[in-house]
């Protein structure tokens, strides 16, 4: 059976090499039919962090280590709030001179979503694309070395070992 696809999640990293994942994207959507959800993510990496730690001090350490950086964090993620905004109207200008670019004035693919959020990036791609009801998840990857090394960062990698949804995977140079 041929899978219909008819929302793809198209996720950046905002570097510029991540255009031509989405141009590649728009030129699928147009082919398909289908629409696309755009999702950035603003990666956390204190959880991490906190994690590892934890088997290196006491608990009491660790709770008073993990008060501060929850504070911390709020502060940092007031400022972030402040840039999903921009980020949300870059992501919107690529979307419209990109599918001008590809279909046309007249033809352009269909955005249901811009999505930026912050936290695990890879956790971040799964739910958007289950909240979103995405068909395929649209990735770039690098292309040195093997295929789930070269992935950007490992988040490919846990998007493609965690996902149910098909990955769409392009190929970038670094």
């Amino acid at each position: 059976m041929v899978h219909q696809f008819k929302r793809i999640l198209y996720t950046t990293d905002l570097s510029e090499s991540s255009i031509k994942v989405f141009e590649q994207t728009v030129v699928l959507a147009a082919q398909t039919g289908a629409s696309i959800v755009m999702l950035h993510v603003i990666e956390d990496g204190s959880s991490g962090q906190q994690n590892r730690l934890i088997h290196l001090v006491d608990k009491t350490a660790y709770e008073k280590i993990r008060q501060e950086s929850r504070e911390t964090i709020k502060h940092v993620l007031i400022g972030k709030q402040r840039t999903i905004p921009l980020i949300q109207d870059a992501l919107k200008k690529l979307c419209d001179s990109t599918s001008e670019k590809i279909c046309g004035a007249d033809n352009p693919v269909a955005i249901d979503g811009i999505e930026v959020k912050y936290g695990n990036v890879a956790a971040a791609v799964l739910e958007v694309c289950e909240a979103a009801q995405c068909d395929l998840v649209a990735l770039g990857y690098y292309q040195k070395g093997s295929l789930l090394k070269a992935l950007m960062g490992g988040h490919g990698k846990s998007v493609i070992q965690q996902s149910k949804t098909p990955v769409f995977l392009v190929p970038i140079e670094a």
